[in-house]
């Protein structure tokens, strides 16, 4: 009866049946058994900073975490945010624009953020003989190119000296250069030294004192002249 028993139990496998496996299989030694741990990992690389001073100079310390100072930034509409700078380390600025499609047509991103006319002259080709670039149309150029900006652009040339009018390295000779251009040379003035004025304006008391100073003087003698005059009368 035991025997049948044992023989049943046999015939039909259970929870409880063990499979049999060959010694040697790699499909059973590769299989590992991973337990679940009781408490969580902290790892060290979720805590990046404590304050400010851990995180770069574009960046803040927001829960223990170093981000973008324009992350949590509020600018109002139509401008945009960038970090401050050294100057201002871990703050943020508004800006009028970052890129060149937050300017309007025509209008480039400069490097001070603020949105500026395309200079005609920035991707301009000037032959040798005309290097400079003036940012004036020539036909269906949006710029000019011209010979000079300044005299110094203009060097002698068999000894004789140019200037830079208009653009062009005009040689300095009589009649060459536009009278308009010409330097204007202050015409020298003499001082006028006024005439002498005379004075009679003594007061009387001056010409009384003067009056008892050469009678004083008198010696009693008087030119022979006058001497001459009294006989007429005589």
């Amino acid at each position: 009866m035991i025997k049948l028993l044992i023989i049943f139990l046999l015939g039909f496998p259970h929870s409880g049946f063990c499979k049999t496996v060959k010694l040697g299989d790699s499909s059973f030694q590769n299989k590992k058994i991973s337990f679940p741990s009781s408490q969580p990992e902290v790892r060290r690389s979720s805590i990046s900073c404590f304050d400010n001073a851990d995180c770069a100079d574009n960046q803040e310390c927001v829960a223990l975490q170093c981000e973008n100072v324009c992350k949590n930034s509020i600018c109002l509409t139509g401008t945009y945010c960038i970090a401050a700078g050294q100057e201002r380390p871990h703050e943020f600025k508004c800006v009028q624009c970052v890129i060149d499609a937050h300017c309007s047509k025509g209008l480039f991103c400069d490097t001070d953020h603020t949105c500026k006319k395309e200079d005609p002259c920035k991707n301009a080709v000037c032959p040798e003989a005309a290097p400079y670039c003036l940012p004036e149309p020539y036909k269906t150029l949006p710029y000019t190119c011209v010979q000079c900006m300044t005299d110094e652009h203009c060097p002698p040339v068999a000894g004789l000296s140019r200037s830079c009018i208009e653009g062009n390295c005009l040689f300095n000779i009589d009649g060459n250069i536009p009278q308009k251009f010409r330097e204007k040379v202050p015409e020298k003035t003499v001082p006028v030294e006024p005439d002498p004025v005379q004075s009679y304006g003594e007061s009387a008391d001056d010409y009384e004192n003067g009056y008892d100073e050469e009678v004083s003087n008198y010696d009693g003698e008087y030119p022979d002249y006058v001497e001459e005059e009294n006989d007429l009368y005589y």
